[in-house]
């Protein structure tokens, strides 16, 4: 039986247990019947990799119950047996399958239990007793990996756990590069909040294919504070044959757990930790001299609660050895946000080695339910070299998109995954010896590399490194280099009137322009603007003033305010500027959305997704653009140019006024 065969049959008997727990009305929550599959799958792993417990195969226990009742009563005897062998217990002794290790329902429900034991028979039998390959542990790995999802796809608690294989598969592929020159028999790679296991279960399969596989060994280790995690991400390795994996319950983040065995000694950390949780100083300060060497000071000094991104990040230094790699999977602010976020930075860019910051599209997570900005960062532990390089890329897809069907979100497949070009310019040797300036190694997807020292002054986000914005940047060298032009920064152009100035008491007859009122070319919709009732009281701006939109600058909106009957406000999403002389307003705006400054100002935005994108008022003032020197301007008839701008922009407000007053003339007239 080939993949795709499998997957149907085993999509087939899930639908065929779903529709039995629908008419019992059982287990309505989805994590209860992967539970319950789970567990019976528990069975059939003990009676194959433990012959000497006598543990019986769930065929011959569905066997001597085909015909008669007792078999939910002998599978839970069964899993007391399972509970106690070696493989399913964590350091403290306890099992994975839980203090009380059986199947929730009770003795009357035999046939739904004999109905999933019948699936577990069905797709993973044949294949766990048959020759343990590589390839049967892809295939039944697949389909367990594929159950999990289908079960976790629509529940954002859960969302941290279903990693895509995209993104698995990337990480573990450049981590076995990382570690091809290691000389160490013995190689710990551990994840610490560890899910269903996709990491480690990805990464023993590289191994097997690498060469490194006979050269030393691995010793996989896994943790997660959740039960269900731990036993999910130890029947995943079972499954791909790797029986010495060591996976555990407990909380990463506290002490007395069984990582606190691998401080300093891990050489690869691969991980996915959880989003937005929050833990107190308090729980922290006892052990933070040993866990989180960063922030150890902070935890001792504050009360205040921490991100739990923060946390673990700071955790893995003190779980790395020297010299050793964690490839993470973080949210945008670790690398975009002030305060902590950047404390984090500033240590690691001076104490560690901070390796490539690669983007994943907001598409990543969507399955679960969230699009979350993300990225991929490479952080190893010893000092960088200051002729050492920077490797920055921003993955557009990763080969899907997320459709819904019925209300429930699935993967589609369409377009390529960018991080396959990603692997391989990341595994080019990158030259150290480059003078002061950023390297393209690829247009699309972006892959650029810039000396190390650029991290202590620029943002960290890859779309600050944009390969695209890198090119504008030459181009604008070059044309400066022959003389004709001049680069000017926009700030040295512009003055910003409300910067230190105190709110005024607004007029009550003016008008608010929103960030959706202005169109192409800084047209102003009237008719929206005059019925714009804003909840929040906006910022001043007069006649003359410059507005532009600092969210989703991706759709460039900007205007000069008109010289309109009744005073003006705008939203606090517009930057307000004000012309320099000799500068003039439509001047500027026109060079604000050239393609050159269109290129910089989409490579400096930062936020949580794609939907609320932001660039910042100093990076907005960083932005060059080129003006022609004296001769240029009457040869290239420059002047003309801005002038035909001004009277058409102009004459375009007045076209949407007159249009605004020829509706509301109509609108009397009809209404008499």
């Amino acid at each position: 039986m080939n993949e795709p065969q499998l997957l149907q049959k085993f999509n087939k008997g899930l639908l065929e247990i779903r529709e039995v727990f629908h008419k019992s009305g059982r287990l309505d929550d989805s994590n209860s019947k992967l539970d319950e599959v789970v567990k019976l799958l528990c069975v059939e792993v003990a009676s194959i990799y433990e012959p000497n417990s006598n543990i019986p195969s769930l065929a011959s226990i569905l066997n001597r119950h085909k015909n008669s009742h007792g078999f939910i009563r002998e599978i839970n005897a069964t899993l007391v047996k399972v509970s106690r062998i070696s493989i399913f217990q964590n350091s403290h002794g306890e099992s994975l399958l839980g203090s009380t290790p059986q199947l929730q329902l009770p003795e009357s429900e035999d046939e739904i239990a004999k109905k999933m034991a019948q699936l577990i028979i069905d797709t993973f039998n044949g294949y766990l007793r048959s020759a343990n390959d590589l390839k049967t542990f892809e295939l039944i790995n697949e389909a367990f990996g594929h159950f999990v999802r289908d079960n976790f796809r629509n529940n954002i608690e859960d969302a941290q756990y279903m990693t895509p294989p995209e993104v698995v598969n990337f990480i573990c592929e450049i981590a076995l590069n990382e570690i091809k020159d290691i000389k160490s028999k013995n190689i710990i790679v551990c994840d610490p909040s560890c899910g269903v296991g996709s990491f480690l279960a990805q990464f023993y399969k590289v191994w097997i294919h690498s060469k490194l596989v006979n050269k030393s060994k691995i010793t996989l280790v896994g943790q997660d504070k959740v039960d269900r995690m731990a036993r999910l991400a130890k029947i995943n390795l079972l499954l791909f044959g790797e029986k010495e994996a060591i996976i555990r319950r407990g909380n990463s983040l506290m002490s007395e757990s069984i990582l606190d065995q691998y401080n300093n000694t891990c050489d690869l950390i691969l991980t996915n930790p959880p989003f937005g949780a929050r833990f107190h100083t308090r729980e922290l300060a006892f052990h933070s001299d040993s866990f989180f060497p960063c922030l150890n000071d902070f935890i001792r000094s504050t009360d205040s609660n921490l991100d739990s991104e923060l946390l673990f990040i700071d955790r893995y230094l003190s779980l790395l050895r020297p010299g050793g790699s964690a490839f993470v999977v973080v949210p945008d602010a670790i690398i975009s946000s002030t305060g902590l976020p950047k404390l984090l930075r500033d240590y690691l860019s001076k104490e560690y080695s901070v390796i490539s910051i690669t983007e994943l599209p907001a598409v990543t997570f969507a399955q679960a339910g969230t699009r979350t900005k993300t990225c991929v960062i490479h952080i190893r532990k010893q000092k960088s070299l200051l002729n050492n390089r920077v490797f920055f890329a921003s993955a557009k897809s990763l080969g899907f998109e997320v459709a819904s069907r019925k209300g429930v979100p699935y993967k589609r497949h369409e377009g390529q995954n960018d991080l396959l070009e990603i692997q391989k310019s990341l595994s080019m040797q990158l030259d150290q010896d480059e003078n002061k300036t950023a390297i393209i190694h690829s247009m699309e997807p972006s892959c650029v590399s810039i000396p190390y020292n650029k991290l202590f002054e620029e943002p960290w986000t890859p779309n600050h490194h944009s390969a695209n914005r890198y090119s504008t940047l030459s181009v604008l060298d070059k044309k400066t280099g022959k003389g004709g032009f001049e680069l000017i920064k926009l700030g040295d152009l512009v003055i910003l009137p409300n910067q230190y100035k105190r709110s005024n008491k607004l007029s009550p007859s003016s008008k608010c322009i929103s960030v959706l009122h202005i169109g192409d070319f800084g047209s102003l919709n009237i008719r929206e603007l005059m019925d714009y009732s804003p909840k929040y009281p906006g910022q001043s701006c007069a006649p003359g003033d410059i507005l532009f939109s600092k969210i989703n600058p991706r759709i460039p909106r900007a205007i000069v305010v008109p010289n309109l009957d009744f005073p003006l406000t705008c939203s606090t999403e517009f930057e307000v500027m004000r012309a320099k002389t000799p500068y003039s307003a439509h001047e500027i705006m026109l060079l604000l959305l050239s393609s050159y400054a269109q290129s910089q100002i989409n490579s400096l935005t930062s936020g949580t997704s794609s939907s609320h994108n932001r660039i910042k008022t100093e990076q907005l003032l960083n932005v060059l653009l080129p003006f022609p020197k004296g001769q240029k301007k009457s040869t290239l008839g420059y002047n003309q140019i801005i002038a035909d701008f001004r009277k058409a922009h102009e004459s375009l407000i007045q076209a949407n006024i007159h249009l605004h007053r020829s509706w509301q003339s109509a609108d009397v007239f009809l209404t008499k």
